[in-house]
């Protein structure tokens, strides 16, 4: 390399970058576009919907919008070494341990063979395979977007963005979803976010890297 060109070089990485809020912005909007008009084609809503919006099922679609702020905080706080990302940890620890604790007392509520009889349906399939395909253009830009970060926990960054990515995604679906039992809901939602959670971790550990 000649020395000018090294000067160039030094010289363009002590500009400013932007923020990875503001790089992913826009890009981010077009991927959740691409997630809904996906979901109109193919899933649509139930029929049943403005009833179920106005129930307890409201649950099923809040509580992934909750963890997707949340998440999502936390990935961009990882992205800026510095930044104060306990707090959100935290938080987001908490509604885990919240949505577990929630399985657990419908669990014993119904006992095995009511969560036997809740998963029994094609509905499960549909939805463990619905929910990672709705957040896979999500989870893409959120990588991306991240990449232009200095995360030093690259895998947990990823994580994160899954977590955003694959609860976005069930916040979406759970429109056309017409299961509300808790022992349908936490276990099947959990095992598609879970996934897509983990698909983001071990991507993470790769393009994260820097």
């Amino acid at each position: 390399m000649r020395t000018d060109d090294l000067i160039a070089a030094l010289a363009a990485d002590t500009k400013p970058q932007a923020p990875v809020a503001i790089r992913m912005a826009f890009p981010l909007m077009g991927a959740v576009g691409l997630s809904g008009i996906s979901f109109a084609l193919f899933w649509g809503s139930r029929p049943d919907v403005w009833a179920a919006l106005g129930s307890m099922a409201v649950l099923k679609t809040l509580v992934p919008l909750v963890l997707v702020a949340l998440a999502a905080a936390f990935a961009l706080a990882l992205a800026h070494p510095g930044r104060a990302g306990k707090g959100r940890a935290s938080a987001l620890g908490a509604v885990i341990a919240l949505a577990a604790l929630a399985f657990l007392w419908a669990l014993g509520r119904e006992g095995l063979a009511g969560l036997q009889g809740a998963l029994s349906t094609p509905s499960l399939m549909t939805c463990l395979m619905s929910i990672p395909a709705l957040a896979t253009p999500l989870l893409g830009v959120a990588l991306w977007g991240l990449s232009s970060g200095a995360s030093l926990r690259p895998w947990l960054t990823g994580a994160m963005a899954g977590l955003a990515a694959g609860a976005l995604a069930a916040a979406i679906y759970s429109i056309y979803c017409d299961k509300d039992m808790a022992l349908f809901v936490l276990p099947a939602y959990g095992v598609a976010i879970g996934s897509v959670t983990l698909a983001g971790s071990l991507i993470g550990m790769h393009v994260l890297k820097w």
